[in-house]
């Protein structure tokens, strides 16, 4: 229970399930033709290291009927990283443990202590180290807007993150609650959060760093269930946060497109269009929520319209840009760019 912590509440469970009940689901989700092999049994939803060792060990039996070639890939859990000794790491891994993530949050140990973390940065350091050495697949989590956290702390924790090469990260930026500390000191006004402009300027650039450093971003946002709305005072909760900020990374390159070639396009031919070429499936992030991006190009691009296409052979990021003139087949201005590509100092 951190000061912005409420795993019932994120979670929408009120008590931990039976060893019996996790089996019973295992086995349903197989049994619907679930593919296992792509799969994980993920302990989640608090510190799993920290349990009392016999529950624990009552959830890794549980499951053990569910491993291997017919059946689930591995194990994944969270836990703190001050729960994190030689002879559990020992213990996780006899029972298929594949991947430990750790709940970072910040590698300031002002902010940590003021969030009442009850552990250190170090800690997150030595313990990311351990689970290494182990062979396990690292995870850290990361917590943007944290109480008391700058935005020089942001910075040196998603670095410090980076430099310990986490497989994955998920990052969460805050979302106050009912019931917590962090939300009492936002009831008071001690607690002031970012602004939501700040917040998608770091999420866009975190997503940046993270493609160039190859980790694996596996969530950008709080996944909370139904029911928890009403407890949130304030922060960052939005079901589709990662795709806003992608649809905000397409469209600064399509701005920087339109500003590069704004002669062009004022002296554009009658029912010109601007093409937008993208990966396969990700048309949805270049015309924006609500087609806002369209709206937006089209107010920079002298009222041209935009046209997207999609190509099955572009990876993640790539755009093409292009200007299509009515009646001739050649297209001008045409430019790729990698929306994820790291330029001067903020890396977007």
């Amino acid at each position: 229970m951190c000061s912005f912590c409420d795993q019932r509440a994120i979670s929408g469970e009120t008590k931990p399930p039976l060893p019996e009940e996790i089996s019973s689901q295992c086995r349903e989700s197989l049994e619907t033709g679930i593919d296992g092999r792509n799969s994980e049994i993920a302990f989640f939803g608090g510190s799993f290291t920290a349990i009392p060792e016999n529950e624990m060990l009552s959830y890794l039996e549980a499951v053990q009927p569910f491993l291997g070639e017919k059946g689930f890939s591995g194990i994944r859990i969270s836990t703190r990283p001050d729960a994190l000794p030689e002879d559990t790491l020992v213990l996780l891994k006899k029972y298929g443990v594949t991947a430990i993530e750790l709940g970072a949050q910040s590698m300031s140990d002002r902010v940590l202590q003021m969030n009442r973390r009850g552990h250190t940065a170090e800690d997150i350091r030595q313990a990311s180290e351990r689970i290494k050495s182990h062979g396990f697949s690292l995870g850290l989590q990361m917590m943007y807007g944290l109480y008391g956290s700058t935005a020089e702390d942001e910075e040196y924790t998603l670095s410090e993150c980076i430099s310990l090469r986490p497989d994955t990260m998920r990052l969460y930026p805050v979302v106050v609650l009912e019931g917590t500390h962090l939300g009492e000191l936002y009831k008071t006004g001690e607690y002031i959060l970012p602004s939501w402009e700040n917040m998608t300027e770091f999420v866009s650039h975190a997503i940046c760093r993270l493609k160039h450093e190859n980790i694996a971003l596996i969530r950008c946002g709080l996944h909370a269930e139904k029911g928890m709305e009403c407890r949130i005072l304030g922060g960052f909760y939005h079901p589709s946060l990662k795709e806003l900020v992608l649809e905000k990374l397409y469209l600064r390159k399509m701005l920087e497109w339109a500003e590069d070639h704004s002669e062009l396009l004022r002296n554009r031919s009658k029912g010109s269009c601007v093409i937008a070429e993208v990966r396969k499936g990700d048309a949805g992030l270049v015309s924006g929520h609500n087609r806002a991006n369209r709206l937006m190009f089209s107010e920079k691009a002298c009222g041209i319209r935009l046209s997207i296409a999609e190509n099955a052979d572009y990876a993640e990021g790539i755009l093409k840009l292009c200007l299509a003139d009515k009646g001739i087949t050649e297209t001008l201005g045409e430019e790729v760019y990698d929306v994820f590509k790291i330029t001067g100092t903020t890396g977007l």
